[in-house]
């Protein structure tokens, strides 16, 4: 009896016990298991927006989509009693694809809830592909997704600018989002030039498809569809038939000239080249160089770490723009800025005259003379011709009499006027300022005042003095339009996948100069450009014999830190008497401006349509 008493007793617990389970299961923690169950039944899928396309300014694409696979893990589609890690595992024996790195991808995946596709590898080839479908019932939660590859058309044509994309970082995933994004980890992101600076415009918006799915994780039906929304298209300023031209000159000068200097001992190898282009009316950049450059389809598909730190370790680093993420002394470029503040402040005119006597100039109570390029004496000439032959000697005077007016202040101010000392505001990242130093700079850098040493080198474009090419070439519109400081631009305007514009860029005037600056002014040193060019004693004229276009520039050979090393500059504008364009030349390292003014030709010939043949 006992015993019967004492089984009835465990029989009453038991199903209490069993009654409470079912109650917490079903009262207490009913929503959350509903949920999860739901989450077996319910999977969405992602669906891949294309980035937005890059388009030049006659309609030709640049930069565009293809079609790609990425291959994903679905967790809310692995059946009961299998481990992600065994799928995987099968998955890299049917596929190919390396095991550890598709557990690696999975493992570091931050997905926060069961239905979030997890990302496991991009870009399968089609083998990958075909394979890991025909063996889909073998692997219950791999999907493979269409997506769109970024495909560079023209990949080794204006790769600086157009910058390249890669996989977003943990700061960037956070930034972005503070600003009211949604990006995941895994996205790719514009990562350098316009790729970069316009990415909020460039990225689509992913879409999802909401399916429902059996105990195998088998696709039933299509519950929803979010449809993705593609990126918006750049149209640029940029023609690029004139590019690939202007890229063509400049490479093919820059490879010869290395040639050459490996054969004759009193000659440097220039380290890299740029070129700009740019409308002197508008501001509107109508090519853009800089070499060494790199192949933009190694970033597309994500470059390998060996590819990037050969990129990195290159000593020609040419992942670095130079038409604006570096700066050089402009050398005799920058006497158009001595030239304005000498007739603007100490009544300089086109016909002031000078005298140099032996090619050297001697400041009171220093020892050392200040040298002329030609060693030797000029005699007589007026400002213009001083301009035209670049004589040191007479801007060597005019910047020690402003200082001896101004102190180091005066030819700063003018420098500021045209634009050095601050970025120019290109719609690309990472531009750098330049430096125009003066006193107080000087002071706060080396706690020493400014010296008339300081003025003089000053006046012929050195002494700590750095400017971009793209700075340059701003500054050389202004002399052009006589007065307008445009603000360079690279894109046009941005539109929509279905061509409505988001946004239009019209020309923008960051400074009028006409104000402050006389007519006579830029008319003496227009002249002096144009002789420059036009006269048999000007610095350029031996390279432009017999052109058709009247051309005005400037020459420019600049000291580097390094002995016998010198930067080749040659900057302009045509034509002379309505001017269209503005170009700058720059030879890092280049040795003489007798190197650089050929290119500028030879790209103001293409623009122009001039046969040089027929010359």
């Amino acid at each position: 009896m006992d015993r019967l008493k004492i089984l009835r007793i465990i029989i009453l617990v038991i199903f209490i016990i069993l009654i409470s389970r079912a109650a917490y299961l079903q009262i207490i923690n009913g929503d959350y298991f509903f949920r999860l169950s739901e989450g077996n039944r319910i999977s969405v899928r992602p669906i891949n927006a294309p980035r937005g396309k890059i388009i030049d300014s006659q309609g030709k694409v640049i930069v565009s989509n293809r079609l790609t696979y990425n291959l994903y893990l679905m967790q809310n589609e692995i059946p009961p009693g299998v481990s992600a890690e065994d799928i995987l595992e099968d998955l890299s024996e049917i596929s190919g694809i390396d095991s550890q790195r598709l557990i690696g991808n999975y493992r570091n995946t931050d997905a926060k809830s069961l239905v979030e596709p997890i990302l496991l590898a991009r870009h399968l080839s089609k083998e990958e592909m075909v394979v890991i479908v025909e063996n889909n019932d073998l692997l219950p939660g791999i999907i493979v997704q269409e997506a769109s590859l970024r495909d560079y058309i023209y990949p080794e044509n204006l790769v600086h600018t157009t910058g390249y994309i890669g996989e977003i970082s943990r700061n960037e995933l956070i930034s972005f989002n503070e600003l009211g994004y949604n990006y995941k980890a895994g996205d790719f992101v514009g990562k350098s030039g316009l790729e970069r600076q316009y990415e909020f415009y460039l990225a689509g918006q992913a879409g999802a498809e909401q399916i429902e799915v059996d105990n195998r994780g088998q696709k039933k039906q299509t519950l929803g569809i979010r449809k993705p929304i593609a990126g918006n298209d750049l149209t640029l300023n940029i023609n690029f038939d004139l590019q690939q031209s202007v890229e063509e000159i400049l490479k093919e000068s820059f490879d010869r000239l290395r040639i050459e200097a490996e054969e004759d001992d009193e000659r440097t190898k220039p380290t890299s080249a740029a070129a700009i282009v740019m409308d002197v009316n508008s501001g509107a950049v109508l090519a853009i160089s800089s070499i060494p450059n790199y192949n933009l389809n190694l970033f597309a598909k994500g470059i390998s770490n060996s590819e990037f730190q050969e990129l990195s370790n290159n000593p020609l680093r040419p992942m670095l723009d130079r038409t604006v993420m570096s700066d050089y002394p402009p050398g005799s470029i920058f006497k158009l800025i001595t030239g304005a503040a000498a007739m603007e402040e100490l009544g300089v005119r086109a016909d002031t005259s000078f005298y140099d006597p032996s090619g050297r100039f001697y400041l009171p109570n220093w020892s050392r003379p200040f040298r002329n390029w030609l060693d030797r004496g000029e005699g007589q000439l007026d400002f213009v011709r001083a301009m035209a032959r670049s004589n040191n000697i007479v801007f060597y005077e005019l910047g020690h009499e402003l200082y001896k007016e101004y102190r180091g202040d005066k030819l700063a101010e003018y420098a500021r006027k045209f634009g050095l000392d601050e970025k120019t505001g290109i719609d690309l990242p990472s531009e750098k300022t330049g430096v125009v130093p003066d006193d107080q700079w000087k002071r706060e850098k080396f706690n020493e005042p400014w010296y008339p040493g300081d003025a003089v080198n000053l006046s012929i474009g050195q002494s700590n003095l750095l400017t971009t090419p793209l700075q340059i070439v701003q500054m050389f519109s202004v002399f052009a339009n006589e007065g307008l400081l445009y603000k360079p631009q690279l894109v046009d305007k941005i539109t929509s996948p279905e061509g409505e514009i988001i946004a239009e860029f019209e020309p923008v005037i960051k400074a009028d100069l006409r104000s402050e600056i006389s007519p006579s002014t830029f008319s003496a040193l227009k002249q002096g450009l144009y002789d420059v060019v036009n006269q048999s004693y000007g610095t350029a004229s031996h390279h432009f014999i017999n052109f058709p276009i009247e051309v005005a520039g400037k020459t420019g050979t600049a000291q580097t830190s390094v002995a016998l090393t010198n930067h080749a500059w040659f900057g302009g504008f045509a034509p002379y008497e309505d001017p269209e364009i503005a170009v700058v030349v720059l030879l890092e390292n280049g040795g003489s401006s007798s190197f650089s003014v050929p290119i500028a030709r030879d790209i103001i010939a293409h623009y122009f349509g001039v046969n040089q043949e027929d010359e």
